[in-house]
């Protein structure tokens, strides 16, 4: 603080060398301590109000960019999801036009997917394979299975619609679409190598004929060398197709193909999937009597 005496006598207020008892000393001290009191208090005072409007006029802003990030993220989801419905949608109707050709009702591939959505979803629900199934996995593999038999585009109708069993030459070239249809989509996923639905794609239509016991084709993977979506799908697809009529066989009862999939636990299935059946075997028939028809 500065001394008052001092400050007094440079501003010619009072005439210089003045006798200043102690009393009046003191009463300028006071005066002074109050004024810069005053002084600081006015200060900040004005300070607090500057920064109160500033945060206020901050936070505004903030909650207005939030606003705008929030929709635009919004938009951008609802754009994404548009996008994407419709591109599935596309596949599907590309994939049930050649499903078609050997299923009379093409809807083969919309009930697959609905098997492999409720194994994966109860597999998640008993935290089984914990590391690999999650929402977004269960999601991707009802978007992916029908991509499983995309391959059969390639082969010959002399060979896909014959009533007859194969010859080793024909069984071998019918054994090609697994392969055919990997190929198709690792030439898509090569631009879009981060996308879990075509990589799920690839998985499927590659491996869902691999059998647990490792006699199935084209790998002769076994165990869980064959990807859990390639098992999944391998289940779901003997599941509708013993329940389905072909130019070639029959359709079996619902009771027949349970037992059917029991017995290829530990041979044709993942034994722990297969427990996942037997357990909601019942929705596996519900699905198939809801999406059989004319679709």
């Amino acid at each position: 603080m500065i001394n008052i005496k001092e400050h007094i006598e440079t501003l010619n207020i009072l005439p210089k060398n003045k006798q200043w008892d102690e009393e009046e000393l003191l009463i300028l001290d006071y005066f002074a301590d109050q004024v810069d009191d005053d002084i600081q208090n006015h200060l900040v005072a004005e300070l607090m109000t500057m920064y109160t409007e500033a945060s206020k006029q901050l936070n505004e802003k903030n909650a207005l960019l939030n606003k705008y990030n929030t929709q635009l993220e919004e938009l951008v989801e609802e754009k994404v999801e548009e996008i994407s419905t419709s591109q599935i949608a596309t596949i599907h109707a590309l994939v049930k036009s050649a499903e078609s050709r050997d299923d009379e009702t093409g809807a083969h591939i919309e009930r697959t997917a609905k098997y492999c959505r409720l194994i994966a979803e109860k597999l998640f629900e008993a935290n089984m394979y914990a590391d690999i199934v999650n929402e977004n996995y269960i999601e991707n593999i009802e978007k992916a299975a029908p991509l499983h038999d995309i391959g059969k585009v390639a082969i010959a109708d002399a060979i896909l619609l014959k009533p007859d069993k194969f010859t080793d030459a024909e069984f071998a070239i019918m054994k090609t679409h697994v392969t055919k249809g990997h190929e198709t989509l690792a030439s898509v996923a090569n631009l879009y190598s981060e996308n879990t639905f075509l990589n799920l794609g690839m998985e499927i239509s590659r491996h869902h004929h691999e059998k647990w016991d490792g006699t199935g084709y084209v790998s002769k993977l076994s165990g869980e060398d064959i990807p859990l979506s390639a098992r999944i799908m391998a289940l779901a697809d003997v599941y509708d197709a013993l329940r389905s009529k072909r130019i070639y066989k029959d359709a079996y009862t619902h009771d027949i193909t349970v037992e059917i999939i029991k017995q290829g636990s530990g041979g044709h299935f993942d034994p722990q999937l297969v427990e996942i059946f037997i357990e909601n075997h019942q929705q596996f028939c519900d699905i198939f009597d809801e999406f059989s028809g004319s679709k």
